[in-house]
């Protein structure tokens, strides 16, 4: 697929996606974007990781009263594509957490864009124009779109640059290792500010037999969150349904 064509279809996807998003449809989930961007340049496997990673990072966030958060979903398409297009997983995902960063700064100039349109819809409404209302209602929804569909279709075309010095950062070897560690540091991060957000005084129970699960009974993902699903009903049936 060439770099045009990869950037019309992965800037709809993320663009429209974030429109959809809107009505409580998530169809542009970090997963689902790494996974479909890998499908798009032949490796889905490392989209797969690439997401994974960056939802760990992303746990705990949401726009909670309109507040700005970083823009994993694009930021996943973007590494998805530099990983696959380089070889080198840390430097997808370095690609990755920058962008997500970024992408913040549009998501600031989306959303203060849409206010046009809806002093618009608010001056049709003065007037009991209605077909103008929901005219001018629907079109608030376009920067919203063109905030992410704009930046990663640029940015496909531009991919090329970005592999440059990919490659040039894998060759050098002090790079490449400083790449590695980040790369391997970052879902540690991740789970750092996820339990940031968690009441581990309380709930501190749950993390060690979280903890001796994984490094000890070598138990997986799946495993823990069915252990851990178990456990937390038990102890709502106890404390909570219980009190009544």
């Amino acid at each position: 697929m060439s770099n045009l064509m990869l950037g019309i279809v992965l800037g709809l996807y993320v663009g429209i996606g974030q429109v959809i998003a809107l009505s409580g449809v998530a169809i542009n989930n970090v997963l689902w974007a790494g996974v479909f961007a890998g499908f798009c340049v032949g490796d889905p496997q490392t989209g797969f990781q690439i997401a994974s990673t960056c939802l760990l990072m992303s746990l705990g966030f949401f726009t909670y009263g309109g507040a700005t958060i970083p823009d994993y979903v694009t930021g996943t398409v973007f590494g998805t594509v530099v990983a696959v297009r380089t070889g080198n997983y840390e430097v997808g995902l370095s690609i990755a957490i920058a962008l997500s960063l970024l992408m913040s700064q549009m998501d600031i100039l989306g959303r203060a864009t849409t206010t046009v349109f809806q002093h618009l819809g608010e001056g049709a409404l003065a007037k009991n124009n209605i077909r103008l209302f929901e005219t001018w209602t629907l079109c608030g929804t376009l920067p919203w779109s063109l905030s992410r569909t704009i930046p990663v279709l640029l940015g496909m075309l531009m991919i090329d640059n970005v592999q440059a010095l990919a490659d040039f950062a894998t060759q050098t070897q002090w790079i490449a290792n400083g790449l590695s560690i980040v790369g391997a540091a970052l879902p540690a991060v991740g789970f750092a500010l996820l339990l940031s957000y968690m009441d581990i005084k309380k709930y501190w129970p749950f993390m060690i037999i979280g903890y001796v699960g994984f490094a000890y009974l070598s138990m997986n993902t799946i495993s823990l969150a069915l252990v851990g699903c178990a456990l937390g009903a038990l102890f709502m049936n106890k404390y909570v349904g219980g009190a009544e």
